[in-house]
């Protein structure tokens, strides 16, 4: 279908509808929390609303290392899907729900995030594993299904905001709840209906096979291309070597590069997310926001990156298929250093911009064109990541390793990201953004550097990049 196998299809299907979901009902939670009891909320303040949410996300981006292991080695991937897509389906059904008493609505509203918190914890990291194994590893679709996945969270998120908002705005907060309940109720059925005729046997844990069944497959793929299988060493003609010694050692050497990769795109993170604190402080404070006799919304901005994502991923993911069907492949390292280009470029447009606004607000086309930016380099690093982290997962942990690595990532680099604030009170916009404009350049050079470095540990691990 469309040139992908069915079970990739449905995979990208069930992440748009739970990023819909999950999306929606973020963005009128704390509008929810704050609002006065008369007006259906709960009447916090913005300091407890604000410190819930951000605990909420906090354990969104931590806790799939765990359920990650879980589906790994305890119950399946497939399982953890259905399981986790039901406990978030639950969550946004109790937000739905109108409880009677003030006590009821808060133990409700609790419960709703547990399960939600679970139920995001099972399927976030293996969701992207499921998608991977639905092709061949050296499948040269597997980048482009992975661009059309990261494009169908970006539509949810643009979409999600506007539809679940606009809802709770004109008939109340467990209305736009439910909105983001049906999105679920979505995902979880088409999964349950889908998944036995097109995924098959993939993600299923076979009793006694946990531990054998990803080496296993990881020795057919190294066979495939000549490569000696794990646990095997080359001496002279023959091979030889402990099968025990030499995964660990292989093991180790991946969690190695993926550490050094996680740690490049969390730098690259901590500019990104930017766009979500100072950038639109500073949006909101000093840009002539008017076109013709419209002022756009500042919450807007958000919007125009996930539309430069949805408007360039068909074309990336062309892009991809052509270059590797001519031979010529482009590392993950020369995309994140694209990336934490985009990023530092991004961030010396802003200082420009906060230089005019000294003396008068500054134009709305520079803050646009850096968001374009930001979208480009989120596209570029985003997609090869997911294809990257499915290869070098040591055998048996693709999942707990995604979960890691949203929390080495996107978790870390986003709580990093919340120290710009000060440095905004200390010395203004203009000092904050150009002291990130260095830092991600520096980041950028720091890659180019280690680009045979990597290299040379990949090839040890017996990993692509």
């Amino acid at each position: 279908m469309l040139g992908f196998p069915r079970g990739a299809l449905l995979i990208i299907g069930v992440e748009f509808w739970e990023r819909f979901s999950f999306y929606g009902m973020l963005s009128i939670l704390a509008l929810f929390l704050t609002a006065s009891p008369a007006q259906g909320g709960f009447g916090w303040p913005a300091a407890q609303a604000l410190a819930l949410v951000g605990a909420y996300s906090g354990a969104m981006y931590a806790l799939p290392a765990i359920g990650g292991y879980l589906a790994d080695r305890v119950i399946g991937r497939r399982r953890a899907v259905a399981w986790g897509a039901s406990c978030q389906l639950l969550g946004q059904v109790l937000l739905a729900t109108p409880w009677q008493t003030p006590r009821l609505a808060l133990v409700g509203f609790y419960a709703a995030i547990g399960c939600l918190i679970a139920g995001n914890a099972l399927m976030k990291s293996t969701l992207v594993v499921l998608c991977g194994e639905t092709m061949q590893a050296d499948d040269p679709r597997r980048e482009a299904a992975y661009t059309y996945y990261y494009l169908g969270i970006a539509v949810a998120a643009m979409l999600s905001g506007v539809v679940v908002g606009r809802v709770a705005v004109n008939f109340g907060w467990h209305v736009g709840f439910g909105v983001a309940a049906v999105g679920m109720a979505v995902a979880l059925g088409s999964y349950l209906v889908l998944a036995p005729p097109w995924l098959g046997e993939i993600g299923l844990l076979r009793e006694g096979a946990a531990a054998r069944a990803a080496p296993a497959g990881e020795s057919a793929a190294r066979q495939a291309r000549g490569l000696p299988t794990t646990g095997s060493r080359m001496t002279g003609s023959r091979m030889t070597g402990s099968p025990t010694t030499e995964s660990a050692r292989e093991a180790r050497l991946r969690i190695g590069l993926l550490l050094v990769l996680a740690a490049l795109l969390c730098t690259f993170s901590v500019g990104w997310f930017q766009l979500y604190g100072s950038w639109l402080l500073f949006i909101e404070r000093h840009v002539d926001r008017s076109v013709l006799s419209f002022a756009i919304p500042v919450p807007w901005f958000t919007s125009m990156n996930a539309a430069v994502v949805i408007v360039l991923s068909p074309l990336m993911a062309a892009l991809w298929v052509r270059l590797e069907a001519r031979h010529r492949h482009i590392d993950i390292v020369q995309k994140y250093c694209f990336a934490l280009s985009m990023v530092a470029i991004g961030h010396g447009l802003m200082v420009v911009s906060a230089e005019q606004a000294t003396t008068q607000s500054a134009p709305v086309w520079i803050p646009i064109l850096s968001l374009s930016l930001l979208g480009v380099g989120e596209l570029v690093a985003w997609t090869a990541t997911y294809g990257m982290v499915s290869r070098a997962a040591p055998a048996g942990y693709a999942s707990v390793t995604m979960g890691a690595w949203y929390l080495l990532t996107l978790g870390l680099g986003g709580y990093l990201s919340g120290f710009s604030g000060g440095m905004v009170d200390d010395v203004g916009f203009t000092v904050t953004f150009a002291r990130i404009a260095v830092a991600m350049g520096g980041a950028c050079l720091l890659a180019l550097l280690l680009r045979r470095p990597l290299h040379a540990l990949a090839a040890r691990a017996h990993v692509s990049l």
